[in-house]
């Protein structure tokens, strides 16, 4: 079915292409090339003017197809395409205070509102990519943007994958579509962003292979005949949003007026007013046609059948009032200034377990378990500020504050400064070196306080948590250096029984990075490597040291009409107890059995591109067959073996 609709689409390429339209490198396009796509997100508070990217036309990377690593490869995943995954390298930042119910293992595979790009063309946008692996693999995804009409623009990004994977019950199966629109008056005045996000995960869960021996010792070398622990579960996300978000400047400024000194005479300005309507509604199923495999210990509704099912259901209300950095007048601002407050009601939804009584009668012996749903409600506001000083261009000095009131989360407090200095001028400098600090002190997420299922169930009233951390980071053309100390206190994880418990200790979390981007005549060393070690306590638990290097040179051919880009890939980590995965509650938590890593993954690529076409070829873990079987990145889910894949890209844009 994809392999006929990629080629119908192909079909409709206009025979007017000419080599006029080509890209003479591997780079973006030039400004005033008619063709030149950009985009922008959702942030249009602070800015004043849309702040736009060019959209990336280059094949660098370009193999990199999977939504969960194609920016970090620091991630562990169940060894195919989709699913759920954990982060090796977790980032203990500051996240904007309120409710979240903490499921975050699938985040990366849903189309999510502050991920959405807006796009802005002069003519029809649309990108066809097209990707097809081992096993039965793929992966569609359809682009397209309009103008409408006087600054409306419609759009929408579609994206399909589907892996049966190599072991029994590992399919992974995602949709998600996103619908965006966006208009802006001519004057820029006022503008209007909105999208509508639908995703939907549709996974087997196999609990991972049951004799890991028999898969390290290659003693059966059909993946299909190896015995896995859940012979009939899965799993489903299903989530449906709607957003809005509208601006409107309160003081008018002529973008045709030329005298700069009239300009300049109204300094009094009544700033930027943003009001955003947020509706997002989540829905995680787990069902288990066998529960009593041996798998789970615990059932508090059935041994028959499991049909678990939680409902989370957010809705937001965003008024923001902030001077915008950009003016007509000035290169920046001095002071710039937001205060926002938020409107958040939740609803939780879940199965309520029911204690009953059994009553025996003389002839016979009844009993009847209803299962109701039990529903939790939450009413927040947030207010917060946010300012930032610019004495002059090349320095800057930003803080920020949130503070909770209402239920559940009443007293969350965050807080975070950050101070960044150019060294040099803004054109020319020898790179960017920032200082910042986190504080926050917030309740733990939904998910570890209250959780009923069939194989789960607990109550708890934790302590907040608390968050204190410093990063410095420098960069510059060729590399990002970054360090960071955090300390956490009365931390809640997921114990080796999979159930939430609360750490007393302070844990000392130091971290280090170094990305490369480094040329050397036309070979490119892309690299990304890192150093942690978790001090104080044993219940966060992360390789000390990963790295993952791409090594690619680039030829143009035929004038510049093609290039090709041949390169190699590697990643490694340390060896270490990495958590195991519970498909019951979607979630990864500690063990002490099994210790995995000390692994290095080989992939060998090939990228080219001919004029808008990109095409790419690759054989990944091309090392699987002679280095051993111990390819893990979560314990008894081995890792996927050799494989070739490819996958095309095609821009349209009339």
């Amino acid at each position: 079915m994809f392999t006929r609709l990629l080629f119908i689409c192909l079909s409709l390429l206009p025979s007017s292409y000419s080599l006029s339209q080509v890209v003479p490198s591997d780079s973006a396009e030039p400004a005033n090339d008619s063709i030149r796509v950009s985009y922008f997100s959702n942030n249009i508070d602070r800015e004043g003017k849309l702040k736009l990217y060019a959209l990336d036309t280059t094949i660098a990377g370009f193999q990199n197809y999977d939504l969960l690593t194609k920016y970090s490869s620091f991630y562990a995943s169940l060894g195919n395409v989709g699913s759920a995954y954990n982060n090796l390298f977790p980032s203990p930042l500051w996240q904007p205070g309120g409710f979240d119910f903490g499921i975050h293992t699938f985040d990366n595979y849903l189309y999510q509102n502050d991920s959405v790009r807006y796009y802005r063309v002069l003519k029809t946008y649309t990108e066809l990519e097209y990707v097809q692996g081992a096993k039965k693999e793929l992966n569609f995804i359809a682009m397209f943007s309009r103008n409408i009409y006087r600054g409306l623009n419609l759009g929408f990004n579609f994206h399909v994958s589907n892996s049966p994977g190599a072991y029994l019950r590992q399919k992974t199966n995602i949709i998600n579509f996103v619908l965006t629109a966006q208009f802006f008056s001519k004057t820029k005045r006022y503008g209007v962003v909105a999208n509508f996000v639908a995703n939907r995960i549709k996974n087997e869960e196999n609990g991972g292979i049951k004799y890991d021996s028999i898969f390290e010792q290659n003693l059966e070398t059909n993946r299909q005949v190896i015995p896995v622990n859940l012979p009939d579960a899965q799993n489903r996300i299903r989530e449906t949003g709607f957003y809005i978000k509208q601006y409107f400047d309160l003081t008018r400024h002529d973008p045709f007026q030329t005298d700069t000194s009239e300009r300049k005479r109204n300094r009094f300005e009544l700033g930027r007013i943003t009001y955003s309507f947020h509706y997002n509604r989540q829905i995680f199923n787990y069902q288990d046609g066998d529960p009593m495999a041996g798998f789970y210990s615990n059932f508090y509704f059935d041994t028959i059948q499991t049909t678990d099912s939680v409902t989370v259901q957010k809705i937001e209300n965003i008024v923001t009032w902030t001077n915008p950095s950009f003016h007509p007048t000035r290169k920046y601002r001095r002071i710039q200034v937001e205060f926002k407050i938020k409107h958040q009601y939740v609803e939780v939804t879940y199965p309520e377990i029911q204690s009953y009584e059994l009553y025996f009668d003389p002839g016979w012996a009844s009993i009847e378990l209803v299962h109701p749903h039990k529903r939790c409600f939450f009413n927040q506001i947030i207010p917060s500020a946010w300012i930032a000083f610019r004495p002059f261009n090349t320095f800057k000095l930003e803080a920020y504050a949130d503070y909770v009131l209402g239920t559940y989360n009443e007293g969350d407090v965050s807080f975070t400064a950050k101070v960044s200095q150019i060294l040099g001028s803004v054109k020319r400098n020898l790179g960017i070196i920032s200082l910042s600090g986190f504080y926050r002190y917030h309740e733990p997420d939904w998910f570890y306080q209250k959780y009923q299922s069939n194989n789960f169930w607990w109550n708890n009233t934790w302590e907040k948590e608390g968050l204190i951390s410093a990063t410095a980071v420098y960069t510059n053309k060729y590399l990002t250096l970054g360090a960071s100390m955090s300390r956490l206190t009365n931390y809640v994880y997921l114990d080796t029984a999979a159930v939430p418990q609360q750490d007393s200790d302070e844990i000392g979390y130091i971290r280090g990075w170094l990305n490369t981007d480094i040329d050397l005549w036309r070979f490119k060393f892309k690299g990304q490597f890192a150093y942690q070690t978790v001090q104080g306590s044993n219940v966060i638990r992360v390789p000390a040291f990963m790295g993952n290097l791409t090594i690619y040179f680039t030829q143009p051919l035929f004038k510049g009409a093609a290039v090709i880009q041949p390169g190699l890939n590697f990643f490694y980590n340390t060896s270490y107890y990495a958590d195991s995965y519970m498909p019951a509650t979607r979630m990864f938590y500690l063990q002490d059995k099994k210790e995995i890593g000390n692994y290095i993954y080989m992939d060998v690529f090939l990228n080219v591109k001919i004029q808008r076409a990109r095409f790419f070829v690759t054989y990944t873990h091309l090392n699987a067959s002679f280095m051993g079987r111990t390819y893990y990145m979560v314990p008894y889910y081995p890792m996927q073996d050799g494989a070739f894949k490819f996958g095309i890209s095609w821009r349209f844009h009339d």
